[in-house]
């Protein structure tokens, strides 16, 4: 999709309440040096906690232009540069926190993703995304039904379960805050191991 078209689609449900649920997914990021993977056209800068060096990358140049216009009108000092989650293109363990919002519906190789991610954080680090997911009950049945024509339409896996990946991958701690109903959640884990960082609290 043109990043143009993108904001527009967005623009009246990040005002009705994504914008809500990403004010509520950053204010629960911790430590100094941050990396957001799928920044996307900037949808999250304007919440980025002050005192904090973050990093952000997406893979798709249009919507990365459309980033460093949001980055330069809000005067920001984040960090944009070209990248995969598929292949992050940073060191082992040089990022106390890894967050993302709404990226692995859509994650070709998510397991894959997930390592790379772990891969970057320090011991002891998190990694925090705000993502839609299966429901439970009858609505979990009813989106069974629609993952599949969705999927063509949009290209997301309306289903995919981001807690299980991370688990899968070695993530521990995992915690699951529903923020509206069962669908759209704030999930967080930790790399093992004693970590170094300094927390921004």
């Amino acid at each position: 999709m043109h990043a143009h078209f993108y904001d527009l689609l967005l623009a009246p449900f990040e005002r009705l309440a994504i914008g809500k649920w990403r004010r509520s997914l950053w204010q629960r990021v911790t430590g100094r040096r941050i990396l957001e993977v799928g920044v996307g056209t900037g949808r999250n800068i304007p919440y980025y906690p002050q005192g904090i060096k973050v990093t952000a990358i997406d893979r798709h140049a249009g919507f990365l232009a459309r980033a460093h216009r949001r980055k330069a009108r809000l005067g920001h000092p984040v960090v944009l540069k070209w990248g995969d989650v598929h292949r992050l293109p940073f060191d082992d363990e040089v990022f106390d926190c890894v967050v993302a919002s709404f990226l692995f519906c859509s994650v070709e190789y998510p397991n894959v993703g997930m390592r790379e991610i772990l891969r970057v954080l320090r011991p002891g680090g998190r990694f925090i995304v705000l993502e839609h997911g299966r429901a439970s009950g009858l609505l979990g049945r009813f989106m069974d039904i629609l993952a599949r024509p969705l999927y063509r339409l949009t290209g997301d896996h309306i289903g995919r379960d981001a807690t299980q990946l991370a688990r899968a991958v070695g993530f521990r701690r995992l915690e699951v805050e529903p923020v509206w109903l069962d669908v759209i959640k704030i999930i967080r884990g930790e790399k093992p191991g004693v970590g170094g960082f300094e927390d921004n609290r």
